[in-house]
């Protein structure tokens, strides 16, 4: 009888499957890339090593001057989208006018809107080593990011996006 319970045991611990779940790592380099703007619009995205996230703003936003206040701009599905790629992506899959066939998009989660889901953008002078203004910093937050894949949610209460610099 003890000889049949292991067997039983050992055959259900076997057997079982966690499926195919993509678990968000949310874990990207330190670098932020942008994208020539096309439609008006920049493109702004950190990658990880097989997902990325991606922020696309209108160019207004990045005026050449310096903000006392951060600028608010709603998050969208539009706006915010965070992908899970089958194998290890690089900044050139985001830039082209039409994306490579590989790596896939595993999953694909999209900002959900909401009156205080935002993404916040400060802007400060940037000069070179000679005290140059050379173009100005634009630091990127969110503030109750909420993405959505098929009706399942991840939430972040705040989050640093990042830091580009636009060159004058």
């Amino acid at each position: 009888m003890n000889k049949l319970l292991i067997l039983f045991l050992c055959v259900s611990l076997w057997s079982c499957d966690d499926g195919d779940l993509d678990i968000p790592a949310f874990e990207f380099e330190e670098e932020v890339y942008n994208c020539d703007v096309k439609n008006n619009s920049y493109t702004l995205f950190r990658l990880g090593v097989a997902e990325g996230i991606i922020v696309t703003l209108p160019a207004d936003i990045f005026k050449p001057e310096v903000t006392t206040t951060p600028i608010e701009v709603l998050i969208t599905a539009e706006n915010v989208v965070y992908r899970i790629f089958n194998s290890t992506v690089s900044p050139s899959y985001f830039c082209n006018d039409i994306p490579p066939t590989t790596p896939t998009i595993k999953s694909n989660w999209t900002g959900t809107p909401g009156a205080s889901n935002k993404i916040l953008i400060e802007s400060i002078e940037e000069f070179d080593n000679s005290n140059v203004l050379i173009g100005y910093r634009k630091i990127i937050t969110f503030q109750n990011l909420k993405v959505e894949n098929n009706g399942q949610y991840m939430s972040f209460e705040e989050g640093d996006f990042g830091e580009t610099v636009i060159l004058l």
